[in-house]
C-alpha cells in the first residue's frame, strides 16, 4: 500500500523564490517542491519577496550574469508567476512588529526577519483554511536555523 502524501503549503523566501527563474544550485529541487504531484498545495511569500526578486534580476544585469535584453522578459515571467502562483503575505504592522521581536531572539538580517515573520503570519492565516503544514524554504543557514527553532519544517534541498 502506498504511503499517503501529506499536503503542505510552502513559504518561499527570496533566495528560494529566485531559484524558480534562474539556474542555480537547488533550482531543480525548488521547482519540484513548488509544483508537480509531489509539490506544495500552496505557495506563499511576503510581498517583500516580489520586490527582492525583481531587484535581484536587475542586479544580475549589473553583474553581467543576465543580459539587459533578457531582463524585461524575466521580469514579465516573475510578474506572471507571482500573480498566478503566489499567495502574497502583506507587510502589515503585525508582521513588522513580529520581525522586530524575532530579531531579538535570532541573529537575523532585516529582510530575513521580515520573511520569517511573514511565514509565521502565513501559518496563522492558513490554520483555519488548510489541513496541512506550512513548510519554510530558504537558502540562508541562519534563517533556516531560526525558522526551524520557530517550529517550521524545512524541506531537504
Amino acid at each position: 500500500m502506498a504511503k499517503a502524501r501529506k499536503s503542505f503549503a510552502l513559504y518561499l523566501d527570496t533566495s528560494a523564490l529566485i531559484k524558480l527563474f534562474l539556474e542555480e544550485d537547488g533550482s531543480a529541487r525548488v521547482r519540484e517542491l513548488a509544483g508537480g504531484r509531489a509539490g506544495a498545495e500552496a505557495l506563499l511569500s511576503s510581498r517583500l519577496g516580489y520586490t527582492e526578486a525583481a531587484v535581484t534580476l536587475a542586479r544580475l544585469v549589473h553583474l553581467g550574469r543576465l543580459t539587459t535584453a533578457d531582463l524585461v522578459p524575466q521580469l514579465a515571467v516573475l510578474e506572471r508567476y507571482w500573480d498566478k502562483s503566489i499567495q502574497e503575505i502583506e507587510l502589515s504592522e503585525l508582521v513588522l512588529q513580529d520581525a522586530r521581536l524575532l530579531a531579538q531572539r535570532h541573529p537575523l538580517r532585516t529582510y530575513d526577519a521580515i520573511h520569517l515573520a511573514s511565514a509565521r503570519e502565513a501559518k496563522r492565516l492558513m490554520k483555519d483554511i488548510f489541513d496541512g503544514e506550512v513548510h519554510f524554504l530558504a537558502f540562508d543557514t541562519g534563517l533556516v536555523r531560526a525558522a526551524r527553532q520557530e517550529g517550521f519544517t524545512i524541506p531537504e534541498v
